[in-house]
């Protein structure tokens, strides 16, 4: 079972109402470790709004005990303090805060904007020096273009100008004309300079991933003049949505910056003198994560469902799912142990079915594959014929597969379309009444197994963890509950 898959099923991240101050209440003790009440109701409640029949208090708490007893195995193993997992957890958390402290005020006035500039279209030219991530080089060129800016301011002819320094070529030999163009063409910050300058002035130098840009905006003009759809605001929001996560968009950087300065209004005992910008934001980050953890019950509670689900998911890994595929000698034992429960109601059709590109390519097949046996052949043709061919068992029943319907049943049904392969052929072909093998019912003699590990091993935790609950919290809940 897939983690994300796991963890979905432990519940939905959802929007949840906290149910008043219950973080006060403890509802077990495992180990000596106390677990809050809130987290045990937070997840009944999620747990019942996700099931067509709810189960009871009682039942649900069983499921939580068990829950909990794994987490607490988790725990004695270390799987929390791996660098790995602690990683993980802290870019979980990261992601989860940032709902909480998204100026949303700032982030539509970039909407607004964007929506603004979504119905014209403004003429530009601009003059360019291009990054060359030599240090020296670009101190050069930032002051070259300096001195263009300056020539221009005084009277210079722009697109003279262009012709003889800009580097973006194209444009250049048509004295930096880039002629009109929609909103969202350009990096944002090229953008801006193109709507915001007056129409025939000289902006400021403007920065982008490519490198550093004089612009000069010409006219302008409504958008539907050139035929062109205009987004909704709907449209818009969700197009700024998506830009404003990438540091290559200037919005990124604003948005960030708006956000520390917020923060740091919020933790002003925090010293933030002599720290990178970058620094200062995980700095407060981080002090807003554990305000957050310890004061909201919405993202507490996501935070810990996470932390457990994936501690969970973790130890599961290892005492079931890989165990009962890896365990060989286990797994054969259980099946001869419990072979009579592993029968058909209906024959199923074994063998090897090879799919061949035509006809030719299926004669060459087999004429190598003479005198092999099933996976000699499986390994040669995925060998030599595994661009022109394709090769898999199958055990399948009636009804599970249409082209072995035809091949092995006689049924007259439509040959499905092949992709690829013009033609097929069966190898070791049979019809069986029942499974010949573990191989042929390993599916579900896994399955079986997992169970099996599944109750031994949730024996043995509640054998070696100490877990007790309070009754007397458990009554104030049924209480609440009816």
């Amino acid at each position: 079972m897939k983690k994300s898959i796991f963890i979905f099923i432990l519940g939905f991240l959802t929007t949840f109402v906290s149910q008043g101050k219950e973080k006060k209440g403890v509802i077990l003790t495992i180990d000596g470790e106390e677990v809050p009440t809130e987290e045990f109701l937070y997840l009944y409640n999620k747990n019942n709004q996700q099931q067509n029949q709810p189960l009871t208090l009682e039942e649900y708490l069983q499921l939580f005990e068990v829950y909990r007893l794994k987490v607490a195995e988790a725990k004695s193993l270390g799987i929390d303090t791996t660098a790995s997992f602690k990683n993980e957890i802290d870019i979980y958390r990261r992601e989860l805060l940032e709902p909480y402290v998204t100026d949303t005020v700032f982030f539509n006035q970039l909407v607004d904007k964007a929506f603004e500039r979504e119905n014209t279209q403004v003429e530009s030219s601009h003059i360019m020096i291009i990054r060359t991530h030599n240090e020296a080089r670009d101190a050069r060129n930032r002051a070259l273009l300096d001195s263009i800016r300056t020539e221009l301011l005084n009277g210079a002819d722009f697109i003279e100008m262009a012709k003889e320094y800009s580097q973006d070529k194209f444009s250049a030999a048509k004295g930096g004309y880039l002629g009109f163009a929609p909103a969202g063409t350009y990096p944002y910050g090229f953008e801006t300079a193109v709507y915001e300058t007056p129409e025939g002035e000289i902006s400021e130098i403007v920065e982008s991933h490519v490198g550093w840009h004089i612009v000069k905006p010409g006219a302008r003009k409504p958008s539907l003049d050139f035929n062109r759809k205009v987004k909704s605001y709907d449209e818009v929001k969700a197009e700024v949505s998506q830009k404003v996560t990438s540091p290559f968009d200037a919005r990124y950087n604003q948005i960030r910056q708006n956000l520390i300065k917020k923060l740091s209004d919020r933790h002003k005992n925090i010293d933030l003198e002599g720290k990178s910008p970058e620094e200062t934001y995980n700095v407060l980050m981080a002090a807003e994560e554990e305000i957050q953890y310890q004061s909201n019950p919405e993202y507490r509670n996501l935070v810990d469902e996470y932390t457990n689900g994936s501690l969970l998911y973790e130890v599961s890994v290892e005492n079931i799912w890989n165990k009962a595929s890896n365990d060989s000698v286990g797994l054969r034992n259980f099946y001869n142990k419990h072979i009579d429960n592993y029968n058909w109601d209906k024959p199923h059709a074994k063998g090897i079915l090879v799919l061949a590109q035509n006809d030719s390519v299926a004669a060459e097949i087999k004429k190598q594959i003479t005198g092999l046996n099933g996976n000699e052949a499986i390994d040669l043709i995925r060998s030599k014929f595994k661009r022109v061919a394709s090769v898999e068992r199958f055990n399948t029943p009636k009804g599970g597969n249409s082209l072995i319907d035809i091949a092995m049943f006689n049924e007259e049904k439509e040959k499905p379309n092949l992709r690829n392969f013009s033609t097929y052929f069966i190898l070791e072909g049979r019809i069986i009444d029942q499974p010949e093998n573990l191989e042929d019912v390993k599916s579900s003699v896994i399955n079986d197994y997992q169970d099996k590990l599944e109750k031994d091993w949730v024996k043995d935790l509640r054998s070696r963890h100490k877990l007790e609950v309070n009754k007397k919290e458990l009554d104030k809940i049924r209480k609440k509950i009816k």
